[in-house]
């Protein structure tokens, strides 16, 4: 078999890991999970961007981030949700991500707190994320301006989340979406990337059978088209879709069916693959280079999108 291609900072980072004594991330408790998911961010992610102003607020019944990259203006809004496989990440995780797509795009970005597993499993975060999109498209005050539709964003779980979204509400309402490496199929299947990767590259097979263990705990469930959305046709009727896969990433394979099924439909498509790069690489911009720059490229074809 071919080595697969390593960017040096990749192999730095997985280095310096591979050196950390302590559990493996599967086997801690939730609480402990998500401790430690917010440490390796302050560890590897970039500073949150200068400007960006942001508010706490609540809508839909959950705890919401907004973000204003200016002073609020009528326009579309990007609805944000964090990935962590439904267990971990919160609004604090993945600010400085929130606040580069604002800046970079020069929208307003909503996050959204959605409720986590094993306290919450499924369908929790599903239907938090769709409530609190919906409560954005309904422009409420909080938002200090008039919101004239929305995107979609999330990475991993998150990303997931987003498309369930989108397929929900529509490609009237939700004017793009952009997909960073999400889950798309949470049968733990035993080919391709998900197996070229199941170990040794931060995201490894036994973190996301617990991730899914967590949020899906009837396994019956697994193969239903909200969280395995590959094995299902998708609608039609889904807005023009940014997806951007990691090269070294169990969930490399998913992104890119996703992006050949939703093409499939007619639906303009913008596909990035992140080679030599790991899951995680949105929320390791500060040590990752190559991330950042992806990760730009990927607000500002967003962007490009929405004033479309």
């Amino acid at each position: 078999m071919v080595e697969p291609f390593v960017l040096p900072e990749t192999a730095a980072v997985l280095a310096g890991l591979a050196a950390q004594e302590g559990p493996h991330l599967a086997d801690m408790s939730a609480a402990d999970m998500r401790a430690t998911y917010g440490a390796l961010g302050t560890m590897f992610d970039a500073p949150p961007e200068a400007g960006v102003r942001s508010i706490d607020v609540q809508g839909g019944g959950l705890p919401l981030r907004a973000y204003f990259p200016v002073a609020a203006q009528a326009g579309p809004v990007i609805v944000y949700m964090h990935g962590g496989g439904w267990v971990i990440g919160d609004l604090e995780t993945h600010h400085p991500l929130c606040t580069m797509l604002a800046a970079v795009t020069g929208l307003r970005v909503v996050a959204v707190d959605y409720r986590l597993a094993p306290e919450h499993p499924y369908p929790a975060a599903h239907d938090d994320c769709l409530a609190a999109a919906r409560w954005v498209a309904g422009s409420p005050p909080e938002l200090e301006a008039p919101v004239s539709g929305i995107a979609v964003a999330g990475d991993s779980a998150g990303g997931n989340l987003a498309l369930h979204v989108a397929t929900k509400m529509g490609s009237d309402t939700v004017k793009a979406q952009l997909l960073i490496y999400p889950v798309g199929d949470c049968t733990a299947p035993d080919h391709g990337s998900y197996k070229q990767f199941a170990e040794g590259y931060v995201l490894d097979r036994k973190l996301m059978d617990r991730f899914i263990g967590d949020y899906l705990p009837d396994p019956a469930r697994a193969g239903e088209p909200a969280v395995s959305p590959v094995l299902h046709p998708v609608p039609a009727d889904l807005p023009p879709t940014i997806i951007l896969t990691a090269g070294l990433d169990p969930l490399r394979d998913q992104g890119r069916a996703l992006a050949g099924l939703i093409a499939a439909t007619g639906t303009e498509v913008h596909f990035i693959e992140a080679q030599g790069l790991i899951h995680g690489l949105a929320t390791m911009r500060g040590a990752f280079p190559t991330a950042d720059r992806k990760m730009r490229r990927a607000g500002g074809l967003l962007a490009d999108l929405m004033r479309g």
